[in-house]
């Protein structure tokens, strides 16, 4: 598989785990937990690998691509955050209670 072809696949796994993943997590701690889910070190000798669903196949992945993987999983997860306090600040504006005690007849 061409490096083309993999970067097209991690980017895909990268948005998928974005779905699903832990906000109690720590940047790093989500990064390992993504290495862990989607690049895996089976053989522990530091050669991580993705399985490619089509062939079922393992493809290594060199350390430039896992470098270039963490840039943007990182980037990706400062805009999602930020894109969540966002919306958490304006609900919070949307809840205002009104007191209807002095229109009480």
């Amino acid at each position: 598989m061409d490096s083309k072809k993999l970067w097209l696949k991690i980017s895909g796994s990268i948005t998928y785990y974005f779905k699903y993943y832990n906000n109690n997590l720590s940047n790093e701690e989500l990064w390992w937990d993504y290495v862990e889910y989607a690049l895996p070190d089976i053989e522990g000798n530091g050669v991580h690998t993705y399985l490619d669903k089509q062939t079922l196949e393992r493809v290594i992945v060199d350390n430039e691509m896992m470098d270039k993987a963490k840039t943007v999983f990182m980037e990706r997860l400062e805009k999602r955050r930020a894109k969540e306090e966002n919306e958490e600040e304006e609900n919070k504006v949307l809840a205002d209670v009104i007191d209807i005690s002095k229109y009480r007849k």
